[in-house]
């Protein structure tokens, strides 16, 4: 009976995180000591002081369950600006001042590339400090089969080719798309 019930709780705790895939060999680059873990919404990340929505725009963060719930909404990079702008600038907007925090922005490259994991995939984040956040799978294996919000924009431009950088959240891998070729997550992050 013991066997059954340790057994029950292990699928449980693996459950949440199923897609998740992590080496027991490798080195983890982002573990939860890392972080400072808030119940509002936001983690803020100990080595480079930068505080990030736990959860990409269009999912709520729920604290009871510690994960983010809903569905992500993906936009094209100059709706994900805009979008940003609202939040920052209309107190109409549910994000304004999100978690007391009154200047939120999309990151660069090189801040979506620090929350790399690279010791796991599908996603390469912390599962603690981006609980369900990311479910989004780019190929056939599995959820989400084919979603590009697996991608996440960031504010960084390759002006030789007009397009902007993107972090796919499954493996840490960087990409260069154009402003209008898929909708993608948007993750926001703040200094304060």
């Amino acid at each position: 009976m013991n066997k059954l019930i340790i057994a029950a709780s292990i699928f449980a705790s693996v459950t949440a995180w199923a897609g998740q895939e992590c080496s027991i060999d490798l080195t983890k680059t982002a573990p939860n000591v890392r972080y400072s873990f808030d119940d509002n919404g936001t983690v803020t990340d100990t080595f480079t002081g930068l505080t990030w929505m736990r959860c990409p725009l269009g999912k709520t963060w729920q604290a009871e369950q510690q994960a983010c719930r809903g569905e992500g909404t993906g936009m094209y990079w100059q709706a994900a600006l805009n979008e940003v702008q609202a939040i920052n600038q209309s107190q109409a907007h549910p994000l304004h001042q999100f978690a007391g925090h009154t200047q939120w922005r999309m990151p660069n490259i090189k801040e979506l590339a620090s929350l790399a994991e690279h010791a796991c995939m599908k996603p390469a984040l912390n599962p603690k400090a981006f609980a369900a956040g990311f479910p989004y799978s780019t190929s056939e294996e599995g959820y989400g089969s084919g979603d590009v919000r697996a991608y996440v924009w960031s504010n960084s431009h390759v002006q030789a080719d007009n397009t902007i950088l993107m972090f796919d959240v499954r493996n840490a891998e960087i990409f260069a798309y154009g402003p209008t070729q898929l909708e993608g997550s948007v993750l926001l992050v703040t200094d304060h």
